[in-house]
């Protein structure tokens, strides 16, 4: 399927982008309309996801995806992914193993985030 191979790409995108605090890629690939849930129930924006990374306060060091599936649906690209996390976020350690769950739909920009979830799901 073309569609899991142009995600697949993204998705990588998206891991490098947010590992160097690339917010200029981020922008690119996340929607203006974003909805995302974080670990904690913390519901954040496109520009609350960006200040995030560009003012530092979320600091990635590690983020190796693994389990990732896609799942085509009504013109939109559902992944499931899991991923071994290693952070800092508001000057504390975070480090675990999260589950997420991102939309992505094609516009005129190319494929864009429009919606994610994140759970913690274990330890390292």
């Amino acid at each position: 399927m073309r569609e899991a191979q142009d995600i697949l790409a993204c998705e990588e995108k998206l891991r490098t982008a947010m590992i160097a605090g690339d917010v200029e890629t981020l922008s690119e690939l996340i929607d203006d309309d974003l909805v995302f849930t974080g670990p904690i129930g913390n519901v954040m924006t496109k520009e609350e996801d960006l200040e995030a990374h560009r003012s530092r306060v979320l600091c990635i060091q590690r983020l190796d995806l693994f389990e990732t599936a896609f799942h085509p649906l009504h013109g939109f690209i559902v992944v499931t992914t899991k991923a071994r996390l290693e952070a800092m976020y508001d000057q504390n350690p975070v480090s675990g193993t999260f589950a997420y769950t991102r939309i992505w739909h094609q516009d005129e920009h190319g494929w864009r985030i429009s919606a994610g979830h994140c759970s913690r799901i274990g330890d390292l």
